[in-house]
């Protein structure tokens, strides 16, 4: 109550009698900075992607991958598509070019004083809302603050086609006035998201920032005439015939009809241009088809084409098969970045031969920029939102000033080279190399009391299908459930957004190690919420997932449901019935499990009991394992048949409290007190031990006793006798690992080596020896 008191008594303060509600103070007392919170990441986990975001202007973790997650995909992977984002909002003030940013080592935006970073952030619009205000009053600027604070709100999602990105609302204020602050009138204001990838850090062995390509797909139409690429039409734009497949892309979703994907001087390996499919729309539009089409207008094609399925005219109606096509044809608005051929290799290690398969991209969703001012209208065609401009450059050409940074933003730079959109670098005779891509709204004139909206969307797909995939459902999850569409968009305050379906609440789950096993425990909290669009709770069920050395490929060990009769088990991702439509009747709501069977056990269609899940290896001592328990539902039993059953995300697994990075448990023994050895014979595994290279993770870089006493010393010596290092064992466990570095932390080689186990437990033997074998890879 008194936090609230201090507020009203403040602005009361600023409310002088007789003056309009639009008045802002024109400078900020110095006793309001020492209440400012800390520069802070946290992290958003509930999708397939996950990433850090900040309360101060930062998008990822540049400490990665030591650090947070940055836009890792998949999440747990350790593959990060994003070295460090930053939004720069730039201006002129009485003719000079100024710029508040975020810039490594250079942060001028500070979480705003008094305020809170919340994450999840309640009410949320999505499955886990991130909430936080942050301003540039203090800097340290190069020129001066502009008096602008910001409150950004992240939405992310668990539900499948919504899962791979995060959307960001940002509100943008011009608060303050005065010549600290750039006077009350910015002119020329633009808004831009500025993002440095490194496509692939963490699993690209050698130059991740090096190998690095960048391209724009959305309208480039003022461009000079060369460079415009925007009308391309090679691939399906999404599955406009039902068959369920995007036609056009290859397996890694790369276009077969892009000759020069990783290198300008080596074609890729599944070019085929009689594999291109035009389907009558331009590749780098969206084709956005409301579930309800019935209202909006006829969808007329952009261009002639002719393909297996049908034949398209340019300016006629869109018409596949009996359906003609309604709804709406719009610029994509994405600047994105991939993995290209590193040039210091020298063979053509374009996406590091598949490991690093994802683009990266970056979506203007809304802009206020069409509700003040419309289209551009450069061209006849430039009819419809879009951003302003698409920049690129590398680090050798890093905006030092604000003036650069106004510049690359206007696309007025002399590295634009005349180009308001930047073509692909090997388009103008560049290499692959340490790129950065801005994207940028604007310009605004913004004036004192003046508040400005935007959506942008931060995205990872699996190659170019999968990137455009998912930024069409990311501008999908904003128009779902709203009156307004991309003809005639509104802002995220003036009507309905974000009206998915959502899943039961991820139940909180709490696991401990034991003896070759793992015990865990959940809340009942998933069966208690309302899901809003069925208007009833419609929690079904429980499943228990395991994944060892990282959380990813997670498995089934355990699942548990709320229905008295048989059913379909589903793989909730794709929809598909597994166990070749066979139903089960699941075992009743369980709240607890031990991971230590072998099988799971079931009711068949006949009321005998089957195994469900067969071979499940059971935990193995003081090897690393994740657990998630997801709880899903079932929206048909309560009246909403059009809804699929969705799960939650596996995101309920152990983190490190300071930094967010996911935590194993590693089974083991514990010896109780005066529990004594119970004479099973000291074991070492693996053995022999099989090291792929120099290169593998360094969680599986050791070797395991186990079977050992309470109490005991582990003595390795090489095969000439020379001891290599002693292992105490003094916390009463009955297993221990080497990570196969020595007494004066040099790895070791391959070879034969002896171990000796030694106690003074009167249970055990003296010493017991043993050998086991090391086998490194090159």
């Amino acid at each position: 109550m008194l936090k609230k008191i201090t507020l009203i008594v403040l602005v009361s303060l600023l409310v002088v009698p007789g003056m309009g509600k639009d008045i802002r103070i024109e400078s900020v007392p110095d006793r309001f900075q020492r209440t400012r919170p800390d520069d802070e990441y946290k992290v958003h986990n509930t999708g397939t992607m996950c990433t850090a975001t900040s309360n101060f202007a930062n998008y990822g973790d540049p400490n990665v991958p030591e650090g947070l997650p940055s836009m890792e995909w998949p999440c747990g992977s350790g593959t990060h598509h994003l070295w460090e984002g930053r939004l720069w909002v730039s201006a002129l003030v009485a003719g000079e070019k100024r710029s508040s940013h975020a810039d490594y080592g250079n942060y001028e935006f500070h979480p705003s004083d008094g305020s809170s970073f919340d994450l999840p952030a309640y009410p949320s619009k999505s499955v886990e809302d991130s909430y936080t205000t942050f301003d540039d009053y203090y800097g340290p600027h190069t020129t001066k603050a502009m008096g602008i604070r910001i409150n950004q709100r992240g939405l992310t999602w668990s539900t499948p086609e919504y899962d791979d990105f995060v959307i960001y609302e940002l509100e943008i204020i011009k608060d303050l006035g005065g010549d600290d602050y750039s006077g009350s009138e910015l002119n020329d204001f633009i808004v831009s998201w500025v993002y440095d990838c490194d496509v692939g850090t963490g699993t690209d062995p050698n130059n991740p920032h090096i190998d690095d390509l960048v391209d724009f797909d959305g309208w480039d139409g003022n461009n000079p005439a060369s460079q415009i690429t925007y009308m391309e039409d090679i691939v399906e734009n999404g599955d406009l015939d039902g068959d369920g497949d995007m036609e056009g892309y290859d397996g890694l979703g790369i276009p077969y009809g892009w000759k020069n994907v990783g290198s300008p001087s080596t074609s890729q390996p599944n070019y085929d241009a009689s594999l291109t499919y035009p389907d009558g729309f331009y590749d780098e539009y969206i084709v956005f088809i409301p579930e309800d089409p019935s209202t909006a207008p006829i969808i007329h094609w952009q261009a002639d084409a002719s393909n297996p399925d049908y034949d398209a005219v340019a300016g006629e109606m869109a018409v596949i098969g009996e359906d003609t096509l309604r709804g709406y044809v719009v610029p994509r608005n994405m600047s994105y970045m991939y993995d290209g051929d590193d040039p210091t290799s020298p063979e053509d290690d374009t996406n590091e031969n598949t490991s690093v398969s994802g683009f990266i991209g970056g979506m203007l969703i809304y802009t206020d920029y069409w509700k003040l001012y419309g289209a551009y209208n450069d061209t006849d065609d430039d009819t419809l939102m879009r951003v302003f401009t698409h920049q690129w450059w590398n680090w050798e050409s890093d905006p030092g000033s604000d003036r650069d940074k106004f510049d690359y933003g206007m696309g007025q730079h002399q590295e634009s080279r005349g180009n308001k959109f930047m073509p692909h670098p090997f388009n103008v005779g560049a290499p692959t190399f340490d790129y950065r891509f801005m994207l940028t709204t604007g310009p605004f004139e913004f004036t004192l009391g003046d508040t400005l909206r935007f959506v942008y969307a931060a995205i990872v797909g699996e190659g170019m299908a999968g990137l455009r995939q998912n930024a069409d459902n990311a501008l999908a999850a904003y128009y779902a459930g709203s009156e307004s569409n991309p003809y005639n968009p509104t802002a995220p305050h003036e009507d309905v957004h974000y009206l998915l379906p959502v899943p039961p609440p991820v139940p909180v789950l709490a696991y401990s190690a034991m003896d070759q096993g793992v015990r865990l425990s959940w809340d009942n909290s998933a069966e208690l919420e309302v899901d809003p669009l069925v208007g009833a709770a419609d929690f079904e069920g429980y499943r228990v997932y395991r994944a060892t050395f990282n959380p990813e490929g997670w498995e089934m060990i355990a699942a548990f449901d709320n229905y008295d009769g048989f059913v379909y088990v589903v793989d909730f991702s794709t929809g598909d019935t597994l166990y070749e439509g066979q139903m089960f009747d699941l075992p009743d709501l369980e709240h607890s499990w031990v991971d230590t069977q072998t099988t799971f056990y079931v009711l068949d269609e006949d009321g005998n009991q089957t195994a469900l899940i067969e071979d499940i290896s059971r935990p193995i001592n003081n090897l690393p394992y994740y657990y998630a328990v997801t709880a899903y539902d079932n929206p048909a039993a309560h009246g909403k048949p059009e809804f699929p059953p969705i799960e939650s995300s596996k995101t309920n697994f152990k983190t490190d409290p300071s930094t967010g990075a996911p935590t194993p448990v590693y089974p083991g023994k514990l010896y109780d007190a005066g529990e004594v050895w119970d004479g099973r014979e000291v074991s070492v595994y693996p053995n022999p031990y099989r090291g792929a290279s120099s290169l593998e993770a360094k969680y599986e870089d050791k070797i395991n006793f186990t079977n050992l006493p309470p109490a005991s010393k582990v003595s390795i010596f090489s095969l000439t006798g020379d001891l290599i290092i002693e292992i105490m064992n003094t916390e009463g466990k009955g297993d221990l690992s080497w990570d196969l570095a020595s007494r004066t932390d040099l790895d070791v080689v391959s070879g034969l080596y002896i171990y000796v186990v030694e106690s003074d437990v009167s249970s055990y033997p003296k010493i017991q020896r043993g050998t086991f074998v090391i086998l490194r890879g090159d």
